[in-house]
């Protein structure tokens, strides 16, 4: 039993919670505005003339800078996130982003700009990270799957703002034309604030158990501390940490990171993660978010206010579809949405590759016009799964021993490839063109395939009770479908550490 009304909006401590994981949206938010910043401010001819047009490799290092500090500082995300706490570290993530903010905006040299992306790129992994950990962790169960999915699905609503932003400024008069571009950098400071409660498991993790239980009862239950739902959570809470300290191999800083890969159940885990995050950015869907300019070049789109609304409309799409997509993850379930996603991208690309070779053999403008409108389709399927699930999926999947590290490589991972992609496009599209969309055909076929095979269904229960499935086989996880998360501890009669024990020593 729990004391909460079923409709979340006409109970006052759900609207709380709802307001709170409303508030770590903007963290997000902030990494959505900030990638596509650039890309949005590559038609403004204020911009290009001020900083002397730039292209190809010049182009593609200030794209990547955003993206190099990751590279660097990955390890000391989950220092941040478990010691610090995830409440200080968006805190601390803020204040940076507001600094690297304002030198952008009072840029006067592409060393300046390169400086500030430099800056606002140091906090994004850090602030990211901590804000899907916090939503995953104060959501109330029959909220979260849907509250973090749309979490990820804020990162188009950044892009949908800074895309008509940019817009907007396109026309302004020629004596604030310094302005068109440096207010939509300016806009970049918005950010979550540290109104929002500290995660009940990072708590329990650090020797709070009353906070913790007070938290739980706060955002769960209406303050109500022998609710039922409450008191389950943090049976479950105080035992997964348990259980997960007792198996720990690495102790330290440095060694913790043998524990992402000391069981079998583990190591399915983390070939998942590597997967989202690597095809999150090999994918294709960036390319074209980041460089939709020169994409729409290919078919003889140059002029600025068409590639401007054009660009406006498809960041709108996004960022709908992503929202649509959010709503579906407990009704249509995660790995249908992973397939239907992948598989809709891998057909678009396929058709986009056609159409711009067409257009590139005659000038055609049917192909042209017929090349925007699967463009369109595919950012819809891109919404419709990827968009939702790649950074919630992850952090669902995985203990809370383990998460903030796991979360720290996925973020590695994805802006280390982000970051290669950021330099390589431009250059691939200048001496490729169309072509060049063959490599994300091949690459979705081979996402496709993997994500048959490893993505595990996981609605329908708390993130103690997910992080648990993989331990299990294909077999084992269908006949405990609906068990609670004391049956999970149990697999064939054995629990799940004599279940590993035995493993082991074989």
């Amino acid at each position: 039993k729990n004391n909460t009304h079923p409709q979340w909006w006409r109970d006052p401590g759900l609207r709380r919670n709802v307001f709170w994981i409303a508030v770590l949206y903007f963290g997000f938010f902030t990494w959505g505005y900030s990638t596509a910043l650039l890309n949005c401010l590559q038609p403004l001819p204020q911009f290009n003339e001020y900083f002397h047009n730039p292209s190809g490799g010049r182009l593609g290092l200030i794209y990547a800078s955003q993206s190099l500090p990751t590279v660097i500082l990955a390890p000391a995300i989950p220092w941040s996130n478990d010691f610090l706490g995830r409440k200080r570290t968006i805190s601390i993530g803020s204040l940076i982003v507001i600094s690297g903010t304002i030198v952008g905006t009072l840029s006067r040299t592409t060393g300046m700009l390169i400086a500030s992306r430099v800056i606002v790129g140091l906090a994004l992994p850090f602030m990211s990270v901590a804000c899907v950990c916090l939503v995953n962790e104060l959501a109330h169960p029959r909220l979260r799957g849907i509250c973090a999915t749309v979490n990820s699905s804020m990162y188009f609503g950044g892009v949908v703002v800074v895309s008509w932003l940019t817009f907007g400024t396109l026309h302004w008069h020629q004596s604030t034309n310094q302005w068109a571009w440096r207010l939509p950098i300016l806009f970049q400071a918005l950010g979550p604030t540290i109104l929002v409660p500290e995660s009940p498991r990072w708590l329990v993790a650090h020797g709070h158990l009353a906070e913790a239980h007070s938290v739980l009862a706060q955002v769960h239950a209406n303050g109500d501390m022998e609710d039922e739902l409450v008191l389950g959570e943090l049976g479950e809470i105080v035992d997964c940490l348990v259980k997960e300290k007792e198996e720990a191999v690495g102790k330290g800083m440095w060694e913790g990171w043998k524990d992402l890969w000391r069981t079998e159940g583990l190591r399915r885990r983390m070939i998942v993660v590597t997967i989202i995050g690597a095809g999150s950015q090999l994918k294709g869907t960036s390319a074209i978010a980041s460089y939709i300019t020169p994409i729409l070049n290919l078919v003889g789109f140059v002029n600025p206010d068409k590639i401007a609304v054009i660009n406006g409309c498809l960041t709108t799409c996004d960022f709908i579809s992503a929202i649509a997509g959010a709503l579906c993850v407990n009704s249509v379930g995660r790995r249908p949405l992973w397939i239907i996603s992948t598989a809709g991208l891998l057909v678009c690309f396929a058709v986009m590759t056609a159409l711009a070779a067409v257009f590139a053999q005659g000038s055609s403008m049917p192909a042209a016009y017929a090349f925007i409108v699967v463009l369109f389709i595919l950012r819809v399927f891109n919404g419709m799964g990827w968009s939702p699930l790649t950074h919630n999926y992850p952090a669902e999947i995985l203990p809370y021993s383990i998460r903030a590290r796991a979360l720290s490589f996925f973020t590695f991972l994805e802006t280390s490839v982000l970051a290669f992609n950021l330099w390589l496009h431009p250059v691939a599209f200048q001496h490729l063109g169309w072509r060049y969309f063959i490599v994300f055909v091949a690459v979705l076929s081979a996402l496709l395939i993997a994500i048959w095979f490893l993505f595990i269904e996981t609605r329908g229960r708390t993130i103690e009770q997910v992080s648990v499935l993989f331990d299990f086989s294909s077999n084992e996880r269908r006949n405990r479908m609906g068990s609670t998360f004391s049956d999970l501890e149990h697999v064939n009669g054995k629990s799940l550490d004599e279940k590993r024990g035995s493993k082991s020593s074989s």
